[in-house]
């Protein structure tokens, strides 16, 4: 197939990572991709693209001679299926469902009410949470809708030359203290706070424990915010920050970790769970989004609500306390992500839904 890949993010973020990951795996697989993005940015600084795919630049701006010039590209390079990721891709891919006939598939990473989603031919949804807010809320008809769980490769997170060891040294993290870990954009939804807030909890348990927040700071007055309440709790030493990390950073940093924390607020499916997963590492995270589905309570990992410091920082000595059952937690992580969130179990899945679009099926 000729898919188009559409994404609309400004910066890297899980939905601009796995749209990313989808068209190098479509590629791989032989299909022609063609990614449609804003100017600026280079998806492969974050993750190694085939050849084979090229890269067209949009403004994504919903005026009619930029659906018009988009539309006719399509036509005449005979696009099979689009496929988009995030907001302003996915009106701008039912407006060239609607006015220029081409299958539309949209892929789901967030709860927004918006209009257009009955117009695409199927909306992929990454679990049922997102199926039912579909139905409900954006009017999409049950049988164009299909789940799909959101999923990683995983080749870009092979052991790497840097060691564990070593990369606690170049973090300035003692051998013997244990490390917890969170990933992703650092905004207020997704509860770095809350992991602060339980930290006392965990030092008055005994644990000797620090925390490393690496992702893409989005709101300087929020990292502010973070650092003086940890400040207050006299805990601002064991807090390290990482700016601006790639690929090869999130894979040091989950290898040099004992735990992975994730304590979002509002979550639809955050991939760093599953990488966290796939390296082997226990997690504690909060009942939203897809992370029911990755964990299992005292399997792979602890749930906890949101927004509920306490109970998280009980959790999270459960899950280091023991370090034993902490391995055995995160071998049934690596054995689940195998089982049903790899990308060689769902990349034919997306695979099928284009070709059933695109009336290949």
């Amino acid at each position: 197939m000729r898919i188009l890949q559409i994404h609309s993010g400004y910066s890297f973020n899980g939905a601009v990572r796995y749209a990313a990951v989808v068209s190098r795996l479509l590629a791989l697989r032989g299909h022609e991709i063609i990614i449609l993005q804003r100017p600026g940015l280079d998806l492969g600084s974050i993750l190694s693209m085939p050849a084979n795919i090229e890269v067209q630049t949009s403004s994504l701006r919903r005026v009619p001679e930029e659906i018009r010039r988009l539309g006719e590209f399509c036509r005449r390079r005979g696009i099979d299926a689009i496929h988009t990721h995030k907001s302003s891709a996915h009106s701008f891919g039912a407006l060239l469902r609607l006015f220029y006939r081409v299958p539309c598939v949209a892929t789901a990473h967030s709860l927004n009410y918006q209009l257009h989603w009955f117009l695409n031919d199927r909306v992929i949804c990454h679990n049922e949470e997102s199926m039912r807010f579909m139905r409900n809320w954006n009017r999409v008809a049950r049988r164009k809708l299909r789940q799909v769980p959101a999923f990683i490769d995983q080749s870009y997170l092979e052991p790497a030359a840097e060691t564990p060891a070593s990369t606690r040294r170049r973090l300035g993290i003692a051998e013997d203290r244990l490390m917890l870990a969170t990933v992703g954009n650092v905004e207020r939804r997704k509860g770095v706070h809350d992991i602060v807030e339980a930290m006392p909890r965990v030092l008055q348990a005994g644990l000797d424990v620090c925390l490393v927040v690496a992702g893409w700071f989005q709101s300087d007055g929020y990292r502010a915010e973070v650092e003086e309440r940890a400040r207050a709790l006299g805990i601002a030493e064991r807090v390290t920050w990482l700016m601006r990390i790639s690929d090869a950073d999130i894979a040091h940093v989950l290898r040099a970790a004992d735990l992975y924390v994730q304590a979002s607020d509002v979550e639809t499916g955050p991939l760093v769970v599953l990488e966290a997963m796939a390296v082997g590492l226990p997690v504690v995270g909060t009942v939203c989004g897809s992370m029911p589905d990755f964990i299992v309570p005292g399997l792979t990992g602890e749930l906890v609500p949101p927004a509920k410091p306490d109970a998280l920082g009980e959790a999270i000595v459960r899950a280091l306390r023991d370090p034993e059952r902490r391995r055995e937690m995160g071998l049934q992580g690596r054995r689940r992500f195998e089982a049903q969130f790899s990308a060689e179990v769902n990349i034919p899945k997306i695979e099928a839904i284009l070709a059933e679009a695109a009336g290949w099926a």
